[in-house]
């Protein structure tokens, strides 16, 4: 049965975007601003025909460089903020994948029903995740199969009555580990949500616009229109970085479940050992 996701994207690059090759989304980004900066100089020079003097030309150039500042702190910005919240989902998938290992150990101890059930239902939960929650975060849903097998793993724990002093000693450490792991998938769904507030998108897209506004009063001439191209996709560049890493699951540079396709092994091959025993 398909589950509907529960969240999506919204605002910020289109998610087809994402689907590019990385060296296509980044020309795509970057040739269009330098196409915006080159056009947007030509309709000014063509429509503006007031000369302007050099004092008014010096002038402009000072105030480029109070913009341009401006604008470049926005954009560093943005671009730290992103590299961080990027930061932030690897960590909780590998945190999420260390959790996994840890509590199908701590499971493998006992030999009872309730036991193997909580196991079958971790290493279902991370197959479920690797299967099918990745894909439905790319583009920008969560489904609800594998929130519902946390659930059922943890009522599964629940039932687990501890034989001995051995298996009661460790059953605080086994409840410890499942609120671990709901704690992780919830720090990495969340992360899966962020991106760039569309208001911040929209300032620093409009002082991008001011900052080449200003040079638009520098003469036509070869050396100014280079000037005005550079300028241009160069902040196409930085826009390209923060797009990029805006969806830390969706493009070329998307995390991927590497860490839980390796607990999923793991998993496994424990599971193969204990029904050896």
């Amino acid at each position: 049965m398909a589950h509907r996701g529960v969240h999506g994207y919204r605002g910020g690059m289109p998610l087809a975007l994402y689907d590019l090759p990385n060296w296509l989304f980044g020309l795509l980004i970057s040739g269009g601003w330098v196409l915006v900066g080159l056009v947007g100089y030509a309709v000014f020079q063509r429509v503006c025909r007031v000369t302007f003097a050099e004092s008014d030309r010096n002038l402009a150039i000072a105030l480029l460089g109070v913009i341009a500042t401006i604008n470049s702190l926005l954009l560093a910005f943005s671009a730290i903020s992103v590299w961080e919240s990027f930061g932030s989902a690897e960590k909780a998938v590998r945190t999420e994948a260390v959790v996994m290992t840890a509590l199908a150990r701590d499971l493998v101890v006992y030999d009872t029903v309730p036991a193997r059930q909580a196991r079958d239902l971790l290493q279902k939960y991370a197959a479920v995740v690797v299967d099918q929650e990745w894909a439905a975060m790319r583009r920008g849903e969560l489904p609800e199969q594998a929130r519902d097998l946390l659930d059922d793993m943890f009522r599964a724990v629940g039932r687990i009555d501890p034989a001995g002093p051995r298996e009661a000693a460790l059953m605080p450490e086994i409840w410890a580990r499942t609120n671990e792991l709901i704690r992780a998938r919830r720090e990495r769904t969340q992360a899966s949500e962020a991106q760039v507030p569309s208001t911040l998108w929209s300032v620093v897209v409009l002082a991008t616009m001011l900052t080449l506004l200003t040079t638009y009063v520098l003469p036509r001439s070869a050396f100014n229109i280079t000037a005005v191209g550079l300028l241009s996709g160069v902040f196409g560049l930085v826009f390209f970085f923060i797009a990029a890493m805006d969806r830390p699951f969706a493009g070329s540079e998307s995390i991927g479940p590497e860490p839980i396709q390796r607990t999923m092994q793991t998993m496994a091959r424990w599971s193969a050992q204990a029904v050896l025993k």
